[in-house]
């Protein structure tokens, strides 16, 4: 609330022309840590996280705004217990995963130049995401069980239909156990992470810029 309050005062105190020379705004602040429009610009234009499929602009912006709030906070209580190292060569394939969402690996490069943003803060943004997901995978993988009653259910009432009703082929269960069990796994812990991540807002002051996105 301290740095909050700081930065309105100096918007409403600063002369005109010194105003005038402000290059970068607010998205949000969590606690201390000030989240600017230029940062969230470039995890667009880097295409860190795809659109979805007919996402309008603003629920894009906010989606990706939301996912960054939920990235430091989750790095933060990785800081807490330790971050482990990552392997440098899945921080490079992670990278290589985003150039990929461009035409040529020379346009995703060009963007990064455009952004000025350094190869060596995209390997950073990238370990931290490994860091998280690693933590994330050693927190709550191991509490989470798919008996083979929820399988076998899912399986009548869910998995089947649904692909009769796409026109494919029915697959015996014997054979779809390991995909659906992968499946429920999945959602399961997105399911924990939501709630963690909940749990983690519930504890900041995270103030939101919207008419800034």
């Amino acid at each position: 609330m301290i740095m909050r309050a700081i930065a309105i005062l100096l918007l409403i105190f600063l002369p005109a022309a010194a105003r005038a020379v402000v290059v970068d705004r607010i998205a949000a602040i969590i606690d201390r840590e000030v989240i600017t429009v230029s940062e969230l610009n470039q995890m667009i234009e880097l295409r860190l996280i795809p659109r979805a499929p007919g996402e309008e602009e603003f629920a894009y912006r906010r989606r990706i705004l939301d996912a960054m709030i939920a990235q430091t906070l989750h790095f933060r209580e990785v800081e807490r217990f330790g971050a482990e190292d990552v392997p440098a060569d899945s921080v490079e394939s992670r990278i290589r995963q985003a150039s990929e969402r461009f035409e040529s690996q020379e346009e995703f490069e060009a963007t990064m130049a455009r952004l000025e943003v350094t190869p060596e803060a995209i390997r950073t943004l990238a370990k931290r995401q490994l860091q998280v997901e690693s933590y994330i995978e050693e927190r709550f993988s191991p509490l989470i069980f798919v008996s083979i009653e929820e399988i076998e259910s899912y399986y009548r009432d869910t998995w089947r239909p649904q692909r009769v009703s796409r026109g494919l082929a029915s697959i015996p269960l014997a054979e779809a156990r390991e995909e659906i069990r992968s499946l429920l796994k999945a959602e399961r812990l997105q399911r924990e992470i939501t709630g963690w991540t909940e749990q983690l807002r519930s504890r900041a002051n995270v103030d939101f810029y919207t008419t800034n996105l």
